[in-house]
This record gives structure tokens, C-alpha cells and sequence, in this order.
């Protein structure tokens, strides 16, 4: 056979699909929309369904599978058949049902283009793909085992572009750009983002019946009855009497996480990551944390103030409108836990009273938790005053379920055997939890935890909280994507059958790099990276099956805020566009202050919290360097000039030293001890060549102690002269006669990322 194929001949193979489960797989039906979807999936179309992207993708059955010379059925959006004729994995296929809508049009062949900067262009056709509808591309693909989406593997599921980006008017009535596929069609709906078109639902066959021009007489999505409050029966969550299962996220918006989402609110941000998160994952929940501080109640006085009330309402509307419900947090960071009687407990249930008041009829909120992690905090963990904080939660539950005896109460417990820790009183979480929440991080324990949770409740169980974070790089070996996909599939596993929903942590990266934020293991816990591409953990929880859960209440207010510029000052964030890292705070007064791109070389590395200490720390080509806010207390500080203040806050790493460690280097002759470059701790002194250089970057600050005289070195092949010091070495290129900083940062950084533990 030739070993080159033809391009034809390469298409076919790529829409040949593997289908990794077995074909005897049982039937899966969709009851939670009956009677819209009374269609059934089974065997090798069932199996290919869930593994290449489930209901985003392929939409519902329009219909049973037919039986003649090839089995197919129809979705929403494609169509699939069994070729058995085929050895496995390559069984089954995707039909072409965009070339086909176009051929029954009678469209001629789109008009050749030329390529575009930034588009993809697919030279088949000749045609680019761009913006938006590119973006959407990318983030699909049929699973043809590279890393990632790859190209080819979105080639797979969409096939080439047919037509240029053109205004159509959709089956919904409305008018949007849109783009054909071999396989799909894109349609641009705004701030709705880019939307599959329903082409399956559009052919006229497949169990619905048709109008003029094969145009569905009958809605194409099923139509769920909307409304109805989540309650626990038994142990199942149920809505309008039906069980349902959670799939949710916990969220911040990218770059706002913690009280930044409250105070710097961009609603329509949200809208356009959690529609993210609903069409590619199909979440039907967000749980939020709602800060019980200044920054929300009048004065600290417990009163919620109408801003976080208002803010609260466009979250509720968001969710609504994406058909999810919302778990609202209520007292996070909060502490105080106060005893009965006190002025704090009244403001607390004042809060609660003016808070929840204002949603008592909104059957968008699924429930109320009193506090995130109770356990976690220093009265319960070290103080020993367990009691207290027990008491606190069994009166703001009871509060609670007063103020708003519609909606359910919990308490995400950070701990799973707290769950069933009595109080005073005699009550438990689990007592006067109407959804027992618990947060595992532990996947290779979470059924063990999950079981004996349920030893002691009968009562619907809710994982609130579990995850793993993919980073920082190189901070710690396990922070991978890898590990995490890994545990997404084993947490989701156990939670199959045990649990009555999920709630994952997190949605995206919060991308500490534009912000003021150290980066942290905080930052990645996302199943969105920063530029919204899917995490390989994400199909796991797209797979995990859950429906839609719309609500009757609609509101139709504005979405206020906006997203503001990048922070600004001397210690903003820089973008180093050669290495696409970030300076900022501290370092970034130290990049400026000592021309950091010769000094240290570009950094290889965001400014992230080591995990053994806790230091900040920040790679350079040329230096490794440290961030010691502990400084700003010692004696004297204050009156210190900027750079003296700046010389005591960040500090060189010692990297020269660890680099020649083990080496031995000649005694220095005629070492002369009176001009101020003699290091008596070492017997070295400041080689003449290099003598210029090391006061213009810092001297004993920057570079420390000399720890060998000048010596000649093959660096990178080429022999040159040099010198070592204590936080680096300096060098003379015989190329350009220039002193250079040698650059051991990017030693040290390789050295972090093979041993990191």
C-alpha cells in the first residue's frame, strides 16, 4: 500500500471514530425530560455518545435507532451509525449531515479565500476559519488519543467549513452569523457564545414530523415544565416530585476570586462563564460564597445592604436564565461564631432576616448554606471550642429555614466525620442539614467516606467540594492536569450511586498573572484554563448525567459592572511578552529599579508561594529571588530609603553556591584587600574584569560574596572567562567582549521542575 495517502483518503479515516466502551453497554434513557425525549441510547451508539462528548455535543435522541442495511439514529445535532463491517474502534461514524443540508439546498461550492492572520485555514476548501467560531472549533474534538484538542481531532468531529461566515436565519426564528461544517453548523448568538445549530432536529426525519422545507413543526429541544423548588425526600433530591441529580461548580470569575468577585462585580462576565460552563459541561447548579464582612452589610452592623442584595438578584437571574439553581454560602469568612444572646448573634440572624427575605418565593436559589468550613477555622481546629461553634450552626439553621422555609439548608463541612459531631443541644450537622454537604479531596478515600457519611443520615448527600489543582508548574510533582483528571474520574466514580449530586472546585483559573495576586495552588483548580479551554478532567464531569433544572421565577434585570483595566502603578503587573510571564508587586519595583532584563534575564516563571515554606518566590534566566514581607517589621524600617526598603524586602537566592557545590577552585594571587571588594569569608575578592559590573548590578546584594577567582569556562560550548559568586556568575562572551550575567536561574528552575517532590 503507499505510504502517502490522499488527502480524501485521510478525511475518511479521521471521521472514523473509536468507541471505547463495549457495544453491549445497557440502555440509558433520559426520564428526567420525558415525556419530550422518550428515545433510548444503547449499545456502540451509547457508548460513542458518552465518550465524545454527550449531550453538548450531540444533543438528545430525536428517535429510536433505525434497522436497516446501516444502524443509525439521530440527535439533536448529528447523526450516528454503526459500521460493524469495520474491526473496532472504528465502528462507528458521524454522518454528514451539514454537506448534506447544503447539497439539498442545490449551494454551489463557496468561493476559494486566502489565508488569514490568526484564522485556520483549511486548504481542502480554501476556506479560514476565524474568531469566535474558530475558538469554538478548537474546544471539540473526537478522542483520537493526542493530548489536549488537537486539530486533527476537532477535524474529526466537525469535518472541513464549507461556507464562509454569512447571516442565516436559524430554526429559532432568529437572525445570526453563522458558518457550515461538513458535520455541524456554528451560530454566533452574542453573549450567548457560539452555538451548535440543531441539524438533526432541521433534517425532518427521525421520529418528528416535518413542515415546509424540513423544518420541525414541533419544538426541537425538549421542553422541561419549569419551577418547582428542590426538596429532599427520602434520600434524593426531587423537583415537581421527580428525582434529579446536582451537577454543579463552585465559581469565582476569572481574575476576581474571593471577596474581589463581591467588591469589582462584573455580572456579564459571569453570564458568559457559567453559559461556558452549562454548554460545555451541562451544569444545572453554581454554588457561590457570599463574605459576611464590610464589604456587604452596613457599617458591620449584619444589615445586608441593598448592593449585595442587588448583586445576589443578577447571580440568581444568570443562573435562571442558564436553567441551573444556585447554593449560596452565606457567612464565609466569618469567625466569630457568637454565643446565644449576644449583640453579634442578633445581627447575625438580622442578616439572615433582611438577606433572605428579599428570595423567599425564588425557586432559582436551591438552598442556603450556613458557612463553608466551619471546622477549618481556629475556634473549632485549635482553640477547642468545638461546642461553640456547633451551637452557632444549629441557631442560624434554624433561622434560616424561618426566614425561608421554601429552599433547603445545609453546611458544607470541611471535615466528613464532623458531619455527625453533636452539640449542647444534642443535634448534628446532619440533623438539621436538609442536603448533607461534604467536602472530599481525598479521592482514593471518598467512597469509604461517602458510605460511612451515610451510616449516620438518611438524608440526601451533596459532594459540595472536591477537586485538585493543576498547578503552579513545578511547585509540586502531583499538581497536574494528569492528576487531576485522575481524580475527577475516581471521585466521580465513588460518587455514582452514593451521592444525589456534585458540586466541583473549581470552574476555571482564577489567573493570578494580571492581578496583584501570588500564584498559589488556589489558581488551578479550574476545569476551564485561563483561556477557556477545557482541562482533560473536564469530561469526566460532562459525562457525570444530570438535567436541566428550569426555574418559573424570570426577572429581566440589567447586569451591572464592568470589566476594569489591569491594575495600574509602579508595582502593576508587566507583561514580559519574550517568556509571557509576569513581574509585579515587589518584583516588579525590583525589575525597574535595577534594569532587570540584563541584570536578571526574563522570567521563566510567575511569581508563585513555595510549598515548603510558604515564601514567595519568583525564576529569572539569570536569578532566583525571594519576597520577605516579614522585613516591614523590623526596627527602623520605616525611615529606610525606597531602595534600602526594596534591598530588605526581596533577596537573591544563592544559586551560584548551590551550582558549585562540590568544586574546588584555585587560591587568587595578589589579592588585594583595600579596595572594598575582598570577601574574608571566602579568601576571594571581586576579579578586576569583573569589577565594574558587580557594583552596576547590586555588588554584594545582587551577586553576595565572590566564591572563586576568575577562571576560564566552557559555557553553552564556547570557553570563556568567569566568576562565580554566592547568588550567581558573572562572564565575558568572546564574541561581543560584554560582561554577562550567566544564567543559572534557568539551571535552578530546571532542577525545581525534575526534583520538585
Amino acid at each position: 500500500m503507499p505510504k502517502i495517502l490522499s488527502v480524501a483518503l485521510l478525511i475518511i479515516l479521521l471521521l472514523i471514530i473509536p468507541a471505547p466502551a463495549p457495544a453491549s453497554a445497557a440502555p440509558r434513557c433520559f426520564p428526567e425530560v420525558a415525556p419530550a425525549i422518550s428515545s433510548c441510547i444503547d449499545g456502540g451508539i451509547r457508548s460513542f455518545w458518552e465518550a465524545q462528548g454527550g449531550l453538548p455535543v450531540f444533543g438528545y435522541p430525536l428517535g429510536p435507532s433505525s434497522q436497516g442495511p446501516v444502524v443509525s439514529q439521530l440527535f439533536e445535532r448529528a447523526r450516528l451509525e454503526l459500521h460493524p463491517e469495520n474491526a473496532p474502534p472504528y465502528d462507528v461514524l458521524l454522518g454528514r449531515l451539514g454537506a448534506d443540508a447544503l447539497a439539498a439546498r442545490g449551494e454551489p461550492p463557496a468561493a476559494a479565500e486566502q489565508p488569514e492572520d490568526g484564522c485556520r485555514f483549511f486548504d481542502q476548501t480554501k476556506l479560514n476559519v476565524c474568531g469566535a467560531f474558530l475558538a469554538a472549533y478548537g474546544r471539540y474534538g473526537i478522542n483520537l488519543g493526542q493530548p489536549g484538542v488537537s486539530p486533527a481531532e476537532s477535524l474529526a468531529l466537525f469535518g472541513l467549513p464549507l461556507t464562509a461566515p454569512r447571516q442565516e436565519r436559524s430554526s429559532d426564528g432568529g437572525s445570526y452569523t453563522v458558518q457550515w461544517f461538513e458535520r455541524a453548523r456554528f451560530e454566533d448568538h452574542g453573549n450567548q457564545g457560539v452555538l451548535f445549530g440543531l441539524l438533526g432536529a432541521e433534517s425532518g426525519v427521525g421520529g418528528q414530523e416535518s413542515g415546509v422545507g424540513g423544518q420541525p413543526t414541533a419544538p426541537a429541544g425538549p421542553a422541561l415544565q419549569p419551577g418547582g423548588f428542590i426538596k429532599a425526600e427520602g434520600g434524593q433530591l426531587t423537583r415537581l416530585g421527580q428525582p434529579v441529580t446536582i451537577k454543579g461548580v463552585n465559581y469565582y470569575p476569572q481574575g476576581r476570586p474571593w471577596e474581589e468577585m463581591w467588591r469589582s462585580w462584573d455580572a456579564p462576565q459571569m453570564a458568559r462563564e457559567l453559559r461556558l460552563g452549562r454548554d460545555q459541561l451541562g451544569l444545572n447548579a453554581v454554588r457561590v460564597l457570599l463574605p459576611y464582612g464590610l464589604s456587604l452589610n452596613a457599617a458591620g452592623d449584619g444589615v445586608a445592604s441593598g448592593a449585595a442584595i442587588g448583586k445576589l438578584r443578577e447571580l440568581a437571574q444568570i443562573a435562571g436564565d442558564l436553567d441551573m439553581r444556585l447554593v449560596v454560602s452565606l457567612f464565609d469568612f466569618y469567625e466569630n461564631f457568637p454565643a446565644p444572646g449576644t449583640s453579634a448573634e442578633r445581627a447575625n440572624i438580622a442578616y439572615i432576616n433582611t438577606l433572605l427575605g428579599n428570595f423567599v418565593g425564588d425557586d432559582r436559589i436551591m438552598a442556603w448554606d450556613i458557612h463553608n468550613e466551619p471546622d477549618h477555622y481556629k475556634l473549632w481546629a485549635t482553640e477547642g471550642k468545638r461546642d461553640q461553634v456547633l451551637t452557632w450552626l444549629g441557631r442560624m439553621a434554624d433561622a434560616i429555614h424561618a426566614a425561608a422555609p421554601s429552599h433547603l439548608v445545609t453546611v458544607g463541612m470541611g471535615q466528613y466525620d464532623n458531619l455527625w459531631v453533636a452539640g449542647p443541644d444534642g443535634r448534628r450537622p446532619v440533623d438539621y442539614s436538609d442536603v448533607v454537604s461534604v467536602h472530599i479531596y481525598n479521592a482514593a478515600d471518598a467512597a469509604r467516606q461517602l458510605d460511612e457519611l451515610r451510616a449516620h443520615t438518611d438524608k440526601p448527600i451533596l459532594l459540595g467540594e472536591f477537586g485538585w489543582p493543576t498547578g503552579p508548574a513545578c511547585a509540586v510533582r502531583a499538581y497536574s492536569e494528569q492528576e487531576q483528571e485522575a481524580m475527577y474520574q475516581t471521585t466521580l466514580a465513588a460518587a455514582q450511586g452514593r451521592v444525589a449530586g456534585v458540586i466541583a472546585w473549581a470552574l476555571r483559573d482564577f489567573d493570578a498573572g494580571p492581578t496583584m495576586r501570588w500564584e498559589t495552588r488556589e489558581e488551578h483548580y479550574g476545569l476551564f484554563r485561563a483561556d477557556d479551554s477545557l482541562k482533560p478532567a473536564a469530561r469526566w464531569l460532562r459525562d457525570y448525567a444530570a438535567p436541566p433544572l428550569p426555574s418559573q421565577l424570570k426577572t429581566d434585570l440589567p447586569l451591572s459592572g464592568g470589566r476594569r483595566g489591569p491594575p495600574g502603578g509602579d508595582d502593576a503587573p508587566l507583561r514580559i511578552a519574550e517568556s509571557g510571564h509576569y513581574v509585579k508587586n515587589e518584583f516588579r519595583l525590583l525589575w525597574d529599579a535595577i534594569n532587570g532584563r540584563y541584570n536578571m534575564g526574563l522570567p521563566i516563571s510567575e511569581a508563585f508561594v513555595r510549598a515548603d515554606d510558604r515564601r514567595v518566590v519568583q525564576y529569572f534566566e539569570a536569578a532566583l529571588v525571594e519576597f520577605h514581607p516579614e522585613a516591614r517589621k523590623a526596627p527602623g524600617f520605616a525611615e529606610l530609603s525606597p531602595d534600602e526598603k526594596l534591598r530588605q524586602l526581596v533577596r537573591f537566592v544563592n544559586i551560584g553556591s548551590v551550582y558549585t557545590a562540590g568544586r574546588s577552585f584555585p587560591e587568587q594571587q595578589g589579592v588585594d584587600h583595600d579596595r572594598g571588594y575582598f570577601f574574608p569569608e571566602t579568601g576571594y575578592t571581586v576579579d578586576p574584569l569583573f569589577r565594574r559590573y558587580y557594583d552596576v548590578l547590586g555588588g554584594r546584594w545582587r551577586l553576595g560574596a565572590a566564591i572563586s577567582g576568575k577562571v576560564d569556562e566552557q559555557i553553552n560550548g564556547v570557553t570563556m572567562p568567569v566568576q562565580y559568586f554566592q547568588n550567581g556568575r558573572l562572564e565575558r562572551s568572546p564574541v561581543t567582549q560584554s560582561i554577562e550575567v550567566g544564567r543559572l536561574g534557568s539551571w535552578a528552575w530546571d532542577i525545581q521542575c525534575t526534583y520538585v517532590r
